[in-house]
């Protein structure tokens, strides 16, 4: 979903989604690596909160959100 490419004109790092967009730019590898996995938490993390304000209004009518 999220990857680290290395940018070799620069030499800088750049966090890019699965269809190409740079989500970030680092100067390091374990920055860029640590911006990637920190995205990936804040993403499962607005996920569930979306769930469960959608059930808070809906109830059961929120089966799973995928």
């Amino acid at each position: 979903m999220i990857e680290v490419v290395e940018d070799e004109q620069t030499g800088h790092f750049r966090v890019v989604s699965r269809s190409g967009e740079t989500l970030g730019i680092t100067t390091t590898r374990a920055a860029a690596n640590d911006l990637s996995e920190l995205m990936l938490e804040a993403w499962e993390e607005a996920l569930a909160a979306a769930a469960a304000r959608a059930r808070l209004k809906h109830g059961a009518a929120v089966i799973e959100p995928r």
